[in-house]
C-alpha cells in the first residue's frame, strides 16, 4: 500500500466534448452556515466508461505524470485509462498510484461490487481499491476502504472487488484507487484500465467471514492489558468461479465478547486481555459470523511499578526511567529467542529457550550505587525457589559472579530482586561494562521468562 503522504498533485478530471482536460484543483471554501444538508445523494455507478463521470477528482502520487487517456488501446468503447509505471531508478518516482474521488458524495448502497477490466504489458500485480479519498490537505479517509491485489497479464481480464456490506455506502466519495511499482528487476511497464464502475451483480456466492490472524491470539498465557487485533477477511465466490478474499475494515463489523472479565473487544476490533478464563470473540458482518476463542490459564499482571526516585537510579531497561544505551549481544552459547512485548507504552523483554543474557553498555561509574534491581517472571518450566546466577564486570576491577543466588523465583509470579552490589565483592564499581543474568544449571532450570525494570540504585 502506498502511503498517502506521498501524494504529489491534485487534479479535477472533467469530461469535455472534445476530450479530457486535467485542471489543477483550486482550494476554496464556501459559507455553508445557511446551506441545507443534502439527504439524497446521486446513485451514479460509473467511474470511467469511455469518459470520466461528472464531478470526479484525481490525486496522483509517485510519478505524477503516470496517468493518461489512451484512445488506441481499450477494452470497449473509445478510450481507456493508461498507467505508465516507471522503472525503479526513475528520478520522478519509482511507482505509480492515484485515487479518484468525488466532490459530492454518492449513495452506492444499491451495488455489491466495484468492477473493472485491466491488462498490462508485463505480468504483474496491481493494488486496486475503493472507499478511500483525501478529505483535506494531508489527511486521508479510509473508513470503508476495501483493497484487492489483482494479477495482470497481457490479456484483458475483468476484476471484481466485493463490497462487504453495501448498506454502509450511502455517503461515499472514494471511487477507485490504483497502485503499482516497478518489476523485481527494476523495469517499468504499462497498465490499461477500462469500464470502471459500481455494479449490482447479485451473483456473489458462498460468503465466509474469518479472523485471519487468530493464530497469534493467546491460548494459555497473556499479559493483563495486552492487546490483539482482529484481522477480518471475507471470502466471496465471483460469477467466474474465482474465490476472492478481501480484508474487511472494522467500520463494517460489530464485535462482542462472551466474557468481558477475560477479554474485551472494542468497536475497532482490538481485543484486550483482562483475566483468567475463557472468552469467545464474535465478529459479525451483517448476517455473517466469525468467531475466535481466548483461553487464559495464566493471566500475567504487569511487573511492579518502580518507586525509587529517578535521581538515584542508573537504568539499564525500564520505562519508568531514562535508560542508558545497552546491547544484548549473541555471545557463545546464548540460545535465547528474545522479543519485546509492549503494553500501553511499557516494554517487557520476553525470552524462550533462555540460557543467559549479557547486557553490555559503555563504562559507567556506579560507585555511589548500592543495589541492583530487576523483576523476573518465570513462565516455564514449573519450578519453585529457582535460583539465578549473576555476573558483574568492572574494567578497573575485573568481574565477579554471584552463583546460585537464592532468588526464590517461582513459576507464574513476578519476583522483584534487590541485590546489594557489595555481594559481588568488586574492589571498584567505577567502570562497569556488563551485567550477565543466567539460569542456574539446576534441573529443571528456567527456560522461558519475562524481564523488566533492570536498574542500579542507591537508597
Amino acid at each position: 500500500m502506498i502511503p498517502m503522504e506521498k501524494i504529489k498533485s491534485n487534479y479535477i478530471v472533467s469530461a469535455l466534448l472534445t476530450g479530457f482536460v486535467f485542471i489543477s484543483a483550486v482550494s476554496c471554501k464556501k459559507d455553508t452556515g445557511n446551506m441545507e444538508l443534502a439527504t439524497n445523494y446521486p446513485t451514479t455507478p460509473e467511474i470511467f466508461i469511455d469518459a470520466f463521470s461528472r464531478d470526479l477528482k484525481f490525486d496522483a502520487w509517485g510519478k505524477v505524470t503516470n496517468f493518461d487517456i489512451d484512445y488506441a488501446v481499450k477494452y470497449k468503447g473509445t478510450a481507456s485509462m493508461k498507467i505508465s509505471v516507471p522503472n525503479a531508478s526513475d528520478p520522478a518516482g519509482n511507482f505509480a498510484g492515484g485515487v479518484f474521488y468525488t466532490y459530492m458524495a454518492r449513495d452506492l448502497s444499491g451495488y455489491d461490487a466495484v468492477t473493472f477490466w485491466a491488462k498490462a504489458t508485463q505480468a504483474t500485480t496491481m493494488n486496486a481499491s475503493f472507499g478511500g479519498y483525501p478529505d483535506s490537505p494531508g489527511t486521508f479517509t479510509a473508513k470503508y476502504k476495501v483493497a484487492l491485489d489483482v494479477k495482470l497479464n497481457s490479456n484483458w481480464q475483468k476484476f471484481i472487488i466485493p463490497i462487504p456490506d453495501p448498506s454502509f455506502l450511502t455517503n461515499e466519495k472514494g471511487m477507485f484507487s490504483y497502485a503499482a511499482g516497478a518489476l523485481a528487476d527494476g523495469s517499468g511497464y504499462t497498465i490499461w484500465i477500462d469500464e470502471v464502475k459500481f455494479e449490482k451483480l447479485g451473483t456473489l456466492a458462498h460468503q465466509k467471514l474469518s479472523i485471519a490472524n487468530i493464530a497469534t491470539w493467546p491460548t494459555s498465557a497473556g499479559f493483563i492489558g495486552q492487546t490483539y487485533t482482529t484481522d477480518v477477511v471475507e471470502a466471496v465466490n465471483t460469477p467466474d468461479g474465482v474465490n476472492v478474499q478481501v480484508g474487511v475494515p472494522s467500520s463494517y463489523l460489530t464485535y462482542t465478547s462472551s466474557d468481558n472479565n477475560v477479554a474485551t473487544v472494542s468497536d475497532a476490533g482490538v481485543v484486550t486481555l483482562k483475566g483468567k478464563g475463557s472468552a469467545t470473540i464474535t465478529v459479525k458482518l451483517g448476517d455473517l459470523t466469525a468467531t475466535g476463542s481466548i483461553t487464559l490459564t495464566k493471566a500475567v499482571p504487569m511487573a511492579p511499578t518502580p518507586t525509587v526516585a529517578a535521581a538515584n537510579v542508573i537504568s539499564l531497561y525500564s520505562d519508568a526511567y531514562p535508560n542508558i544505551a545497552i546491547d544484548t549481544p549473541k555471545w557463545d552459547y546464548v540460545t535465547n529467542t528474545l522479543s519485546t512485548i509492549s503494553i500501553d507504552g511499557n516494554n517487557i523483554l520476553s525470552f524462550s529457550t533462555f540460557s543467559y543474557l549479557p547486557i553490555t553498555f559503555n563504562s559507567i561509574n556506579a560507585s555511589t550505587m548500592t543495589h541492583l534491581h530487576m523483576d523476573i517472571y518465570v513462565v516455564a518450566p514449573t519450578s519453585a525457589n529457582q535460583p539465578v546466577k549473576l555476573i558483574l564486570k568492572d574494567n578497573a576491577a575485573g568481574e565477579k559472579p554471584i552463583n546460585n543466588y537464592a532468588a526464590g523465583l517461582t513459576t507464574g509470579s513476578w519476583k522483584s530482586l534487590d541485590i546489594p552490589l557489595s555481594s559481588f565483592g568488586l574492589a571498584s564499581r567505577s567502570a562497569l561494562v556488563f551485567l550477565i543474568i543466567a539460569a542456574d544449571p539446576q534441573n529443571p532450570k528456567m527456560t522461558d521468562l519475562y524481564l523488566d525494570n533492570v536498574y542500579l540504585y542507591h537508597n
